[in-house]
């Protein structure tokens, strides 16, 4: 994990339309001076100027940026990050960064590699693509779209890809196609990325269930599971590195709790999305309710993410 957790400003040097109800966005640190570094499937987090935290993907992976691109759809049941993002924000604002922090990594290790997106779940993708031809990989994009005026940043990607290689699928025009025909039978050196919505992830998890463990990685943009686990039953939570205990109460959330107990605890997404709110796990087992963890790792028990994860068990400590 790559993180960066330190606030920047930064300001918005250009804005244009990248597709229906779709923007792009170019930010530059305000100083003038370079960004952090940041790989393939990394995102940050946009603190916006009405008090939101939303994330969104770097779509340029590099050593040393000067800047950083985004593409943010308006959802048509905003609220309130995209809407305010497309119809409030214009060139020169500036804005709070937080990253940027890679949960979506990709293994630069393989020889083949099969990325699936569904709309704006192209973002991460695109940079995806750009560092597997720069590596010389075998790679083919199926890119999903209800119609193509949708098909955001498609002439970028048609000049990155070699010839053949970026498949359209535009769902108005022929329909919705097979998951398991876009993403080929199972093969030792082929790996699957895939990013998009939650039906379309599901359907591809679905169609990949024969597939080795460590070759299929998903990102999701929202979280199908429940919101914030409140706690059912009281539980004695110790913080291992303070020696700080406390009782997290019926009720309450466990972020919650850890700032009733003054533990300056950050978070931006309470969906488990994001990542931030990211803490190790010394003893006790968990309800974990995140999107960014797979089965296998939720059962490892070694993280968990406090805004919607909750204890199980009389007694949790944390690794703070």
């Amino acid at each position: 994990m790559n993180d960066a957790t330190q606030r920047r400003p930064v300001r918005i040097r250009r804005r244009w339309p990248a597709g229906r109800d779709i923007l792009a966005l170019e930010l530059v640190a305000e100083d003038g001076g370079p960004l952090p570094a940041t790989a393939a499937g990394a995102h940050i987090d946009l603190h916006l100027p009405n008090g939101l935290v939303r994330q969104y993907s770097i779509m340029d992976p590099c050593s040393a940026p000067q800047s950083y691109r985004i593409g943010v759809l308006r959802e048509s049941d905003s609220r309130g990050g995209s809407a305010y993002i497309v119809d409030e924000l214009g060139e020169d604002d500036c804005l709070d960064i937080d990253g940027p922090r890679n949960h979506f990594t990709l293994d630069e290790a393989g020889s083949r590699y099969v990325l699936v997106a569904g709309g704006i779940g192209i973002t991460p993708l695109v940079a995806m693509a750009r560092r597997l031809v720069e590596l010389g990989r075998t790679v083919e994009l199926h890119y999903l779209v209800r119609d193509r005026e949708r098909a955001a940043f498609l002439d970028e990607l048609e000049a990155i890809l070699p010839e053949g290689t970026l498949h359209l699928h535009v769902e108005a025009e022929s329909g919705r196609p097979d998951p398991a025909a876009l993403v080929g039978p199972p093969e030792a050196d082929r790996q699957l990325y895939a990013c998009g919505p939650g039906g379309l992830l599901d359907a591809i998890r679905d169609a990949t269930a024969d597939w080795a463990t460590g070759c299929v990685h998903y990102e999701k943009f929202s979280n199908d599971a429940p919101g914030q686990a409140e706690a059912t039953e009281t539980c004695e939570i110790e913080l291992h590195r303070s020696g700080t205990r406390f009782t997290l109460q019926p009720g309450e959330t466990l972020l919650d709790a850890l700032r009733r107990n003054d533990v300056d605890m950050p978070s931006a997404c309470c969906e488990g999305v994001c990542g931030t709110c990211a803490v190790e796990v010394v003893e006790g087992d968990v309800d974990h309710r995140d999107a960014l963890q797979d089965d296998e790792e939720k059962a490892s028990n070694e993280v968990m993410y406090v805004c919607v994860s909750r204890p199980l068990g009389a007694r949790l400590v944390l690794d703070l």
